[in-house]
């Protein structure tokens, strides 16, 4: 009966915490914030990734802004980043400019089950400029530091819209991450994104690719290695079908695990041995996948693998 009573303490102690952290409001970050997407194309096997970060604020038309860089590294002041967009806040509601269009809102952290959200700007091309989201729930959620958020979850309101899964102070968790709310079809001729993390002032808050074990990960991006850092190597790199696992010295008994972009399992290979095993790969569609090596408990290496 005590264990029993202990146990229901210990539920009401966390539902309190998970209340209070969730009531409070986070605003969404003025500086130092880095948003990370990783992806690929299924027809043309390219790894893709998307890296947006905050860096300096300005001013247009009287109000205050804060500038949005694509960025080519996770080093927000990177020379070589590029100016994308400017964000501000207001009353909890997150508007933002790009291109020549006129403002927009991103986000709206004061909706409610219930409501309906319009857009008036669309990123795709051949796309309806106008459309909308209902708010079908509100929970919280765990973020990678241990602190509770508020999450929304937002359905199409009509055939012209997506869903999105939405966090206080982050933005979208799905697709395109940061500017995911104006991405209404996925019709993107063959990329697949992933919103794989969050960072501000150096704190991981999101982290959605276990292949990573901290905030940025170089592996989905530019061409694929053919040998690791380790020094095993994959022939062919693109693969159709087979590859060959090549291991610079003779190990016994060590497991190949294969990814997608999205950090799910597709195949393991276990208990393998030797310096060379040829590996089958005929059910696996085109694309842009990982190899992670695991040998006991050493830390996995990592290689890329291209799927033709």
């Amino acid at each position: 009966m005590k264990k029993i009573c202990l146990i229901i303490l210990s539920f009401m102690m966390l539902a309190s915490i998970v209340r209070s952290q969730s009531s409070v409001y986070h605003p969404f970050p003025a500086s130092n914030a880095f948003w990370g997407i990783d992806g690929h194309n299924i027809f043309e096997l390219r790894c893709l990734n998307i890296r947006y970060g905050l860096n300096g604020d300005t001013l247009i038309n009287s109000k205050l802004y804060h500038k949005v860089y694509s960025l080519v590294d996770s080093t927000i002041s990177n020379t070589a980043s590029v100016y994308y967009a400017a964000i501000r806040e207001e009353d909890k509601r997150i508007y933002t400019l790009i291109d020549d269009a006129p403002e927009e809102i991103l986000y709206d952290f004061n909706a409610e089950v219930g409501d309906t959200l319009f857009w008036h700007y669309s990123l795709m091309f051949h796309a309806p400029e106008e459309f909308a989201r209902v708010v079908t729930s509100v929970d919280s959620i765990r973020l990678n530091n241990g602190e509770y958020r508020k999450r929304f979850y937002l359905e199409p309101a009509g055939f012209n819209s997506m869903s999105d899964v939405v966090v206080e102070g982050i933005g979208s968790i799905l697709w395109q991450g940061l500017f995911n709310p104006l991405i209404n079809t996925i019709a993107t001729n063959g990329d697949s994104y992933s919103m794989t993390c969050f960072k501000q002032d150096e704190v991981v808050y999101f982290l959605a690719n276990p292949n990573c074990d901290h905030c940025f990960c170089t592996l989905l991006t530019g061409l694929p290695p053919v040998i690791s850092s380790t020094g095993y190597s994959v022939s062919p790199n693109p693969a159709h079908k087979m590859f060959t696992l090549i291991s610079p010295l003779k190990l016994n008994d060590f497991d190949v695990i294969l990814f997608n972009a999205y950090g799910e399992q597709l195949k393991k290979w276990n208990s393998l041995t030797g310096n060379t095993n040829q590996l089958d790969i005929g059910e696996i569609p085109p694309g842009c996948y990982l190899l992670s090596i695991v040998k006991g408990d050493s830390k996995p290496d990592v290689i890329k693998l291209l799927i033709n």
